[in-house]
């Protein structure tokens, strides 16, 4: 009956958005106090299941109205977008597929230039400010922070400088994320992004890997593995994935994390926080289960599969502070569990039916994995240099 479905569902919606509300009770470095915060992405349009959109609704709830996207054409633009739905409530835009790292590398430039546009007035204004008020001034003058911002949002209503309340809303500092799938940020995007990380701008860049272009159809992607059967890999592609935290990491200047939400999500939480609070580039790289990539158990288990591909040593979790010059693995390996977990997904089942030779290409994808993990072990401790 759609009448009385209609009854239930408004009881549910009342429920929902006027009696569950957002709390503060714990810290949003922790699992439960992220979780008590309104998220800034909500009723997308994205597959049930989907690995990538989590990241996505944790991210806006840590770090809220502070953030801009920009984010490159694909899943993650299409279900960000879907007209005339839009689950995002802070500003976000869509450039095109090639230039998103410059697109939101852009928008950093654009707030730094309204930042210097706020400190020219006050500095020329002086005699305009209060004696009582003159710090909070001097304050956010020296370093454009949260801290110092919110303080002279405090006082900003009863200020003389007529020109400095047009541009209230520039004050607080902007958190600009460019965000997109592998295909953006492994294949036809990266040169953007080596020139993003190749500067000392402090934007933050967030890599939905889900190994396959999955916005246009599963076509192999450079972040695709050996062995993985994919449009225009029909027997396995030959090569290996493409290991861009590594090449993002020689860089010494460039926060580089990688993340797996099922696997771990404090580690997931506290990666995110250090990359926004570093001030320089920063790359997180998160693990993404797509219904491309044919899990047997069904998109219902995305999150286990995140865990399981963590704890078989298919993608291991760590952090590079350049801050501290440490290098953190997250994680651990069982490789023993690794043949059951490749062959749990029909992307790499389906291999020997149509490679005679897929045993010898997923034996290479398995010692491919060994080595990149032991050389993430021996990275352990400080980094030099």
């Amino acid at each position: 009956n759609i009448e009385e479905l209609k009854k239930t569902r408004g009881k549910d919606y009342e429920y929902l958005f006027t009696k569950v509300t957002e709390k503060r009770v714990m810290p949003t470095t922790t699992v439960k106090g992220s979780q008590f915060r309104t998220p800034k992405f909500e009723f997308s349009g994205a597959c049930a299941g989907c690995g990538e959109t989590p990241y996505l609704k944790l991210l806006t709830q840590l770090f809220g109205d502070r953030m801009i996207v920009a984010n490159a054409t694909g899943c993650s633009s299409i279900y960000g977008a879907s007209t005339p739905s839009m689950p995002y409530s802070i500003p976000w835009a869509n450039s095109l597929f090639e230039d998103n790292a410059e697109f939101g590398f852009g928008m950093k430039v654009a707030d730094e230039a309204m930042k210097n546009q706020i400190v020219t007035l006050i500095k020329n204004n002086t005699n305009l400010i209060k004696r009582s008020e003159k710090e909070i001034y001097d304050n956010y003058c020296k370093e454009q922070n949260e801290e110092n911002a919110r303080a002279l949002l405090e006082v900003i209503d009863d200020t003389k400088i007529d020109r400095l309340l047009k541009l209230k809303e520039f004050i607080l500092p902007k958190s600009v994320w460019m965000i997109g799938g592998d295909g953006w940020a492994y294949d036809i995007g990266y040169n953007g992004i080596d020139h993003v990380l190749a500067n000392k701008k402090n934007v933050n860049i967030l890599v939905l890997d889900t190994e396959v272009y999955s916005n246009t159809g599963g076509q192999a992607s450079k972040s695709t593995r050996t062995g993985a059967v994919a449009k225009f890999a029909a027997g396995g592609k030959e090569t290996a994935k493409k290991n861009l935290a590594k090449m993002a990491m020689s860089y010494p200047h460039v926060y580089v994390g990688t993340i797996s939400l099922g696997a771990n999500p404090m580690q997931a939480i506290r990666v995110m926080k250090e990359a926004e609070a570093y001030d320089g580039p920063s790359i997180i790289i998160a693990y993404a289960p797509c219904i491309a990539q044919g899990i047997l158990k069904g998109m219902k288990n995305s999150i286990n599969e995140e865990k399981d591909a963590t704890q078989s040593g298919y993608f291991p979790i760590f952090s590079y502070n350049p801050t501290s010059r440490e290098f953190k693995l997250d994680s651990k390996a069982d490789f023993s569990k690794y043949e059951e977990f490749i062959l749990g997904e029909d992307r790499y089942k389906s291999l020997k039916k149509l490679n005679k030779e897929g045993d010898q290409l997923l034996e290479q994808n398995k010692v491919q994995a060994e080595e990149t993990y032991h050389y993430y072990e021996a990275l352990v401790g400080d980094v030099k240099e």
